[in-house]
């Protein structure tokens, strides 16, 4: 199956960055980049010390040293694939012309790559050097430099839900049980960034939504108006149907919505396994849209052994697991979720690739 980026939107053609004092650019790419004839260029990338970043307060870290020489003389900045264990998955983070990225996104990498636990990670990386040289973009990429981290765990934002008339099954019913059934659905945690939770799925045009902040409760939420909480706000509108990712931030309670572009899988159906197989039902089924929300029941009742744990499988055979619980990435490869005791209502997002366990 294609893996399907997320961070593939459209308000990613051009983003201008910064942290401290430093700049990261992103140029614009000529479509069939080139290195011209007279340009030469030594790129030899070398790996820093381990990084502590529950003790690093700056909001910028040096991931790496350039090592690099161009002539004729040109601006520079970094683009780095930073691998989970088996190279199954990565992230992608930018970097300026010192090699320092911004210590939030680090750290949402690692996290999201490697779980939300305060232990050093050993991790590779391909640096990819953007050259702009005379009007002409020059890439240059070394694969395989290490980088060892240790992320600060992050506390789970509170669970919160979308609801709409293209959410769900379409209606506005809202139910006091959690909020599962017919059109409110749980938020996924955004594994790179834990102040903002995310859902992504295929809206039809003209869709309406609302963030509600306690199931059952539809006059507490988050619509037009992002920074009020009261009722008879306006709600969210997407005017053009297609795929959407939502995103909203849970200390300042605004929400936006971001267009994904590229391949879209649907699949047909998919299970819990743990030893045993449950299946889980659909919840976007929406006639004017598709499905890519599941919803499942759970109960633990000890919590997972080391090498044990839940996956998620398709009916095709494609399977996912995952580093964290309740709430984390799901990875397409051998890792598995490590659950604990208890009995959960189950979300997960095959678009975004993210699950929750929500206990009751």
């Amino acid at each position: 199956m294609k893996k399907i980026s997320i961070y593939s939107i459209l308000a990613a053609a051009a983003l201008v960055l910064g942290a401290c004092n430093d700049d990261y650019k992103d140029w614009a790419e000529p479509e069939n980049p080139a290195q011209p004839a007279d340009v030469t260029i030594s790129f030899q990338p070398a790996a820093v010390g381990a990084l502590d970043l529950r003790s690093i307060a700056a909001d910028s870290v040096v991931a790496f040293t350039p090592n690099l020489t161009v002539s004729p003389e040109a601006n520079t900045y970094y683009e780095l694939a930073i691998y989970n264990a088996d190279k199954s998955d990565h992230v992608t983070i930018k970097a300026n012309a010192e090699g320092k990225v911004r210590r939030s996104e680090l750290q949402g990498a690692i996290v999201a790559l490697y779980g939300n636990v305060e232990e050093s990670r050993n991790a590779v990386m391909d640096i990819t050097a953007y050259t702009l040289v005379n009007g002409s973009m020059v890439l240059t990429t070394v694969q395989n430099v290490a980088i060892t981290a240790t992320p600060k765990q992050q506390e789970l934002p509170p669970v919160w839900y979308i609801i709409g008339n293209c959410v769900g099954r379409g209606t506005w019913v809202n139910h006091a049980t959690m909020g599962l059934y017919t059109s409110t659905v749980a938020m996924y945690v955004n594994p790179y960034n834990y102040e903002e939770l995310v859902y992504a799925s295929y809206f039809c045009d003209n869709a309406e939504l609302r963030i509600i902040l306690k199931a059952g409760d539809k006059n507490n939420y988050i619509g037009a108006d992002a920074n009020a909480r009261k009722a008879n706000q306006d709600n969210f509108v997407i005017e053009k149907g297609g795929y959407y990712k939502i995103i909203v931030n849970t200390t300042d309670s605004t929400l936006r919505y971001e267009a994904i572009t590229g391949e879209v899988k649907t699949f047909d159906a998919i299970s819990m396994v743990n030893g045993s197989t449950t299946a889980m039902s659909k919840i976007t089924t929406h006639q004017s849209g598709e499905n890519h929300d599941w919803l499942g029941d759970a109960t633990f009742a000890a919590d997972a052994t080391a090498g044990q744990g839940l996956r998620f499988v398709a009916g095709d055979g494609t399977s996912w697991g995952g580093y964290d619980f309740p709430a984390g990435k799901a990875l397409n490869t051998d890792v598995q979720v490590p659950y604990k005791a208890g009995t959960y209502k189950v979300v997960y997002n095959d678009l975004l690739g993210l699950y929750r366990f929500i206990a009751r």
